[in-house]
């Protein structure tokens, strides 16, 4: 059995997993885990229910802090025990209660020092300012990289063979070939010590070729052999930067507008990569200098560039642009879920920074992010994109981020493309339209069947997926399902119509529950939660009949996209058809 490192999460009371911090995500193996996942999944089946007691019991007795041991699945499917410390419940903006967490090995610090010992190591790199060169000579893997205001600028970080296949494509001088397959072939011999004089492009900021030493030295250790060495520049062999310029902001522990900018600019002339620009600014800042005065203002900025920092890691790096607006460049794109678990980690650690700090100021953060080069191709159309993204991310109320998705934000760029307002009123239309139906023509004339009632309501709400559940008692109940293949009735299904004890009690006083991210189902009823996940379903709205109605039952309003939450219009209309599908049944 393995051990579990010393690292930190945020859960929500529905067991979904918020934020968290590199060491944990690389333990689990969800580099790219979908955005919302239950906590649960990664728990051992036995010990599930000693956590989420745990959970429940800081909700009852309202406990700033609790710890239970349980068993966690690592990304080899092995368990390995670890103490969970629970603490700071706190309320979201959307009135879910939030935890942090503490993940420990029971009897380990060993991970604590390491930590000690790497940022160690990492001031006196910052201090140096030098380009190192590190080759695994297992998997023959290469990072190139420098260390500027306490951030990783990484220059390469991929195989030996892509590394070849880059530098040969136009990065090196002509007369430097020769002494670059000479480097190749050592570091695959795995020669004790070398060096090499090497005219290549890749470190100026100009882009012009000039001449670098490149020195290494192959060492041995508990993790196996490597070959480190240092990379520098000869122009600059007397004592200056030993890589590109650059530059630290005057005020904060991060690169300035030119040196960002430039990084950002030299990341998109990177082989293949995808580059992702974010643009990021503070909510109510300006709140902050005039009532709380500037120096609170400048505690403020270091502590969210900090926060920023250490939710990026080695990922990303972070520049200021002016004022409270700030740039993160990920330079190496690997997906998208690891992008969106990362700006909602920086989202939700920033709104928990400052959520009780003062009483009338409430500081968040808004960001708009655009990637090179699926959306633009230059810098300028993607640093303009991400601009329009944050302005988007502004107007829809603050404290979120918005990636830019053409099938998506392309309408609202291109005026051409604009939905005119008869369209919007076609839209609204058809939905008061089909609630008329409903009234009149089903509840009171009788002339609408049950299937064109519930076939009209799935097109006209854009829906995936119906379930009607209905009988004197569940035991006996059946239930009628529509989806893309057709409607079907009278379908005896245990899960569906023998509803887990205490599921329905979690129904809101509209007789309503609504559930944006399936994950979130899991901790309230397993098995339907599983159903629903294996037919692809990502978020459902229910309603309930009311304890006053004669036949127990409920509906099930399901989608397969988690882009379209549901609105409030939603809620209403669709608890509208749930009682008047209710009143159909008493009437019988």
């Amino acid at each position: 059995m393995g051990k579990v490192p010393n690292s930190y999460a945020t859960i929500d009371s529905q067991m979904l997993l918020k934020t968290e911090d590199e060491a944990l995500r690389r333990f689990l193996g969800q580099d790219n885990r979908d955005m919302f996942t239950s906590f649960l999944k990664y728990i051992h089946p036995d010990d599930k229910e000693k956590f989420r007691s745990a959970v429940r019991e800081m909700q009852e007795k309202a406990m700033p802090k609790n710890a239970v041991m349980v068993r966690l699945e690592d990304g080899q499917q092995e368990y390995c025990w670890a103490v969970i410390m629970l603490s700071d419940p706190s309320q979201s903006a959307d009135g879910v209660t939030i935890y942090r967490m503490h993940v420990t090995d029971p009897d380990d610090d060993t991970e604590k020092r390491l930590e000690d010992r790497i940022d160690e190591y990492s001031a006196y790199i910052d201090l140096l300012n030098g380009i190192l060169f590190s080759y695994d000579t297992a998997d023959k893997h290469i990072l190139i990289c420098m260390r500027n205001a306490g951030q990783r600028l990484t220059f390469f970080d991929g195989s030996l063979d892509k590394w070849r296949e880059e530098m040969l494509g136009g990065k090196l001088a002509q007369d430097s070939e020769t002494a670059f397959a000479g480097l190749c072939r050592d570091l695959e011999l795995k020669r004790t010590s070398f060096s090499y004089d090497i005219t290549t492009n890749c470190f100026s900021e100009e882009n012009k070729m000039e001449r670098c030493l490149f020195r290494a030295q192959l060492i041995e250790g508990h993790g196996g052999e490597k070959i480190l060495g240092c990379i520098r520049s000869a122009k600059r062999q007397g004592g200056a930067q030993a890589g590109p310029e650059y530059v630290r902001d005057t005020g904060l522990p991060v690169l300035n507008k030119k040196s960002i900018t430039d990084y950002a600019k030299r990341a998109m002339t990177v082989g293949d990569n995808k580059v992702c620009l974010v643009i990021l600014d503070l909510d109510n800042f300006k709140t902050v200098n005039d009532t709380l005065g500037h120096m609170v203002g400048d505690e403020v900025l270091l502590r969210t560039a900090e926060i920023i920092k250490a939710a990026l890691g080695d990922r990303g790096i972070l520049g200021r642009i002016g004022g409270d607006e700030m740039m993160i460049i990920f330079p190496q794109v690997e997906s998208e879920t690891e992008l969106r678990n990362t700006l909602r980690t920086i989202r939700t650690n920033i709104e928990w920074e400052y959520q009780h700090k003062w009483e009338d100021v409430k500081v968040t953060c808004s960001m708009g992010a655009a990637v090179y080069p699926d959306n633009g191709k230059s810098y300028d159309d993607i640093f303009s994109l991400a601009d329009k993204m944050l302005y988007i991310a502004k107007s829809k109320g603050k404290n979120r981020y918005v990636i830019f998705v053409p099938e998506i934000h392309g309408a609202l760029l291109n005026p051409d493309q604009k939905m005119t307002e008869d369209i919007l009123q076609k839209v609204q239309g058809d939905r008061s339209g089909v609630m008329q139906q409903l009234a009149e023509q089903f509840l009171m004339r009788r002339v609408m069947t049950f299937e064109q009632v519930i076939t009209s309501v799935g097109a006209c709400f854009n829906l995936d997926e119906i379930v009607v559940v209905s009988g004197e008692r569940f035991a006996n109940s059946s239930a009628c399902i529509w989806d893309h293949q057709g409607y079907r009735s009278g379908i005896q299904d245990p899960v569906f119509c023998s509803p887990e004890a205490g599921f329905l009690d979690s129904f809101d006083e509209n007789n309503t529950l609504v559930i944006h991210v399936i994950a979130s189902l899991e901790s309230k009823t397993e098995t339907l939660y599983n159903k629903l996940k294996n037919e692809g379903v990502e978020s459902v709205l229910f309603y309930q009949y009311s304890p006053s109605c004669k036949h127990r039952g409920y509906l099930i309003f399901a989608k397969s996209s988690r882009r379209q939450m549901w609105s409030e219009e939603d809620k209403v209309l669709l608890a509208l058809v749930g009682k008047i599908v209710e009143l159909s049944t008493s009437m019988l």
